[in-house]
């Protein structure tokens, strides 16, 4: 059985849907220790088994940053300021891990966050581990580069 959740940034201008192959009471959570996640009290989710999408409904407010290594870039909304999902792209396809509180059901994500830290990671193994680890997801709606 999958679970479908859905959220947004605050004002609507980019929204993402997850599907999820397990209940989000039983997801494991993670509590990235980069100087980005931390400052924004980041718990996120990813599952290579999960589906995700980004949909773009203003093209104008996506923001996209990219700091360390730039081997994946932040996704927030220009507008509003929330901060949506870590997106990592390579081939035409695109892997993310989704920040928990922008989803709508984020209460039902009670583990409690295990703390990640890959700051001593080579690029090379990060690419790597994110594609096995990460979210498939499709992007909609985003602009061309």
């Amino acid at each position: 059985m999958t679970h479908r959740l859905s959220g947004a940034c605050h004002c609507g201008a980019i929204r993402l849907e997850l599907t999820l192959p397990r209940p989000p009471e039983e997801e494991v959570v993670g509590a990235c220790q980069c100087s980005f996640c931390r400052k924004h009290n980041a718990r996120t989710v990813s599952d290579p088994k999960a589906q995700a999408r980004l949909l773009v409904h203003e093209p104008t407010e996506l923001q996209r940053y990219r700091f360390g290594l730039a081997a994946s870039e932040v996704v927030l909304c220009r507008r509003c300021g929330v901060y949506i999902a870590m997106l990592m792209t390579e081939a035409g396809k695109a892997w993310t891990t989704i920040n928990i509180d922008a989803l709508d059901e984020r209460v039902r994500f009670i583990r409690p966050a295990e703390p990640r830290d890959f700051s001593s990671e080579a690029i090379e193994g990060r690419r790597e581990r994110r594609k096995a680890r990460w979210t498939p997801t499709e992007l909609v709606g985003w602009p061309k580069a």
